[in-house]
């Protein structure tokens, strides 16, 4: 299965020099066809001049072209998105209460008389202030064995995403964000630099005589503080703000 190590780095330096919400989805389609998923989508009610009537929306147009959104949808109202709200996990929709319904059934292009159920994750992102709150969506027509062959791992995977484009939609829509580059360790700036040379966690482990776990936590700290997705998308921001060279 495909990996976040695998997601494009021309396609995320590209996005944090020209983010918008076109640049967004397409960002977001580009995810969709690398874990070949049916749709994914993004909702956001909490930013300014939004609500849950009419939330911010980036939503792919999935294989078969024909998801779409409407506010009278209403679409908080099904299990998928009134629990996904109050959740802080991410909730497989086998175990809703209940089947999302015909209108999330329809957003989302699945409106077989199969009978065959549509697989779906619902993610919960919270931040990066008090009170700004999102869902990230991802479906899959899959069926229950290759879902629950890959789900563990898709899940991890979408949870970073789900949070980075959280952090992207922030930026276009909420305040500023600025990299807090006095809040990243000098640790973390060497554990950095020696990935920029292309050193694996065990070599770096071996050169800051530190354990490889310790290793994972300083460049995943890296990396959130610097609003990243992955570890090569981390180095090459810090690259960009002069913190290694």
């Amino acid at each position: 299965m495909p990996s976040l190590d695998d997601v494009d780095l021309r396609t995320l330096l590209q996005l944090d020099s020209d983010l918008s919400g076109e640049s967004l989805e397409e960002f977001i389609e580009k995810v969709r066809r690398q874990y070949e998923l049916a749709n994914v989508a993004y909702f956001c009610p909490s930013f300014r001049g939004y609500s849950l009537a009419e939330p911010f929306v980036a939503v792919t147009r999935g294989e078969d072209g024909k998801a779409h959104y409407t506010p009278e949808d209403y679409l908080f109202l099904d299990p998928a998105f009134t629990i996904g709200a109050r959740a802080l996990l991410p909730i497989d929709w086998a175990r809703l209460p209940q089947t999302p319904n015909k209108k999330v059934r329809r957003l989302f292009g699945d409106e077989r008389e199969t009978g065959a159920r549509q697989q779906g994750l619902t993610i919960p992102v919270r931040g990066p202030t008090n009170g700004i709150w999102a869902i990230f969506i991802a479906t899959s027509n899959e069926t229950d064995q290759s879902w629950a062959g890959r789900r563990h791992e898709l899940t991890r995977d979408l949870v970073h995403i789900a949070n980075y484009v959280h952090q992207r939609a922030y930026d276009l829509h909420g305040e500023e964000a600025q990299v807090g580059l006095n809040a990243i360790t000098k640790r973390e700036i060497e554990a950095l630099e020696w990935s920029a040379e292309g050193k694996s966690i065990e070599d770096i482990a071996l050169l800051m005589r530190i354990s490889a776990e310790t290793v994972k936590a300083h460049l995943d700290s890296a990396r959130f503080k610097l609003h990243s997705l992955n570890r090569a998308h981390a180095v090459a921001k810090a690259i960009r703000a002069g913190l290694i060279q």
